[in-house]
């Protein structure tokens, strides 16, 4: 028998799949509405972004500044390095260029002391009297012996036996032997002798020496330089001259020009103020004829009474062995020297 087919079994198979069609449908809205809840905005995320951005840019900014201090801070250290390097550089030039100059004038010294040397020997070598030593003092004290017509004074006073008076009144009672071999005595007849040696070949000199009396040396009033013999005569006889008395340069000048009227250049050898002379203040000689001495400011006035009295036109030199407790004597005498035309020298103990 033919079965019948029921109208039930149809309905309920399309029912079913429409219930889980709808169903799927609901949990794909479901999925769909729960992504979108936890789906970030983009208007955050671009906020963020920025946040980061902003943050790096201030890193960045950051970091720059320190490399710019950093790089500012090895610019300075460079540049004191630099200087330091500049500055010991000039240093160095500094020194070697004073080194150099040190060499040369070192090498300029050295070339100076040889041609003294030289002119020394050759000095000796054509000197009127002998004479030891090297002779260069003649260069480095300026005291040249020049002119025609020559006169030297030289003082023989006791005082010429010593730098103080104590020393000099020590020395009073002395034999005339033992006088003539004191320290200063021996330096006065050098420094005559040095003044002899020296004498240009073609003058003529006449030699005076000077205390409370005056006497000529040598064999004539006048002698001529290139004579040996006669500047040997005029040696011996100061080797035997004794010092003793008084200052008399008055006397002296007198004696010197008595013998040779016709003197141009003077050289006189003395320590100080003279003692002796005429033309004193009345007060002056009142003093010394109640004190037997004179006192300083006499000393004075007499020495400028004696340069009136000394012959005009010549040049006069001096040459001051300075005795202590005269302390005018070295201007008066520079003085008188410099206006005449002529050199003042008080020369250190060991000249000449």
């Amino acid at each position: 028998m033919r079965r019948t087919r029921q109208a039930g079994d149809g309905f309920n198979l399309s029912f079913l799949d429409v219930m889980a069609c709808g169903l799927g449908a609901v949990i794909l809205i479901f999925i769909l509405v729960d992504f979108k809840a936890f789906t970030p905005e983009s208007s955050e995320e671009k906020e963020k972004l920025e946040q980061e951005l902003a943050a790096s840019m201030d890193e960045q900014q950051r970091l720059k500044k320190s490399i710019d201090e950093i790089n500012d801070k090895i610019a300075l250290e460079s540049a004191k390095q630099e200087d330091s390097k500049e500055a010991k550089n000039d240093t160095t030039q500094d020194q070697t260029k004073a080194l150099q100059d040190l060499s040369t004038q070192l090498a300029v010294v050295a070339d100076l002391e040889n041609q003294l040397a030289a002119l020394s020997k050759e000095v000796e070598k054509s000197a009127n009297v002998e004479l030891s030593g090297t002779g260069e003092q003649n260069f480095i004290t300026g005291m040249k012996v020049e002119g025609e017509q020559i006169g030297i004074l030289v003082d023989k006073s006791a005082s010429m036996m010593g730098d103080n008076l104590i020393d000099v009144l020590s020395k009073l009672a002395l034999s005339d032997g033992d006088k003539v071999s004191t320290a200063k005595w021996i330096r006065t007849r050098r420094v005559a002798q040095w003044l002899l040696a020296r004498l240009p070949q073609t003058s003529k000199v006449s030699v005076v020496t000077f205390s409370n009396t005056a006497n000529r040396l040598g064999q004539r009033n006048v002698s001529t330089a290139s004579v040996s013999g006669s500047m040997n005569s005029i040696v011996k006889d100061l080797g035997a001259v004794v010092p003793e008395g008084g200052t008399n340069l008055q006397l002296g000048i007198s004696t010197l020009f008595e013998t040779n009227p016709d003197i141009t250049d003077v050289y006189i050898v003395t320590d100080g103020l003279p003692t002796l002379g005429d033309g004193l203040p009345l007060s002056c000689r009142n003093f010394i004829s109640t004190k037997k001495s004179i006192s300083s400011d006499c000393r004075q006035a007499l020495m400028v009474e004696t340069i009136k009295r000394a012959p005009k036109g010549i040049r006069y030199n001096i040459i001051l062995l300075p005795i202590e407790g005269d302390p005018y004597a070295s201007p008066l005498y520079w003085n008188w020297s410099r206006v005449s035309g002529g050199t003042f020298l008080s020369p250190a103990p060991e000249w000449p």
